[in-house]
């Protein structure tokens, strides 16, 4: 799936929920605090700012989905069921040198 089929497709789910709730467009843009334009331009072509798919996604209450997105899972130790302490890496690694 394309990085654009992903886009309309999320705006396909977020405008489900909008009608499923049968909200129309300009109700859910002043819950989100949203222009109406920028709303229809992402339901047609997935196009919006992440700051905005928040808000619409906050307004629509389909923003845990969205704070679970790249979340780091735990590791459970299975022995005494608790997290298991991991060191989160803050840089990459450092290039190898290359020896012929």
């Amino acid at each position: 799936m394309s990085p654009k089929d992903v886009c309309q497709e999320l705006a396909n789910r977020l405008t489900a929920i909008r009608l499923h709730k049968t909200w129309t467009r300009e109700t859910l843009a002043a819950n989100a605090r949203v222009n109406v334009h920028t709303l229809k331009r992402f339901e047609r072509s997935g196009q919006v700012s992440l700051e905005r798919l928040i808000a619409i996604a906050q307004a629509l209450d389909a923003h845990q989905e969205l704070e679970r997105l790249f979340k780091p899972r735990q590791r459970i130790d299975v022995e005494n069921w608790q997290a298991i302490a991991q060191n989160l890496r803050k840089r990459g690694k450092r290039k190898q040198a290359i020896t012929a």
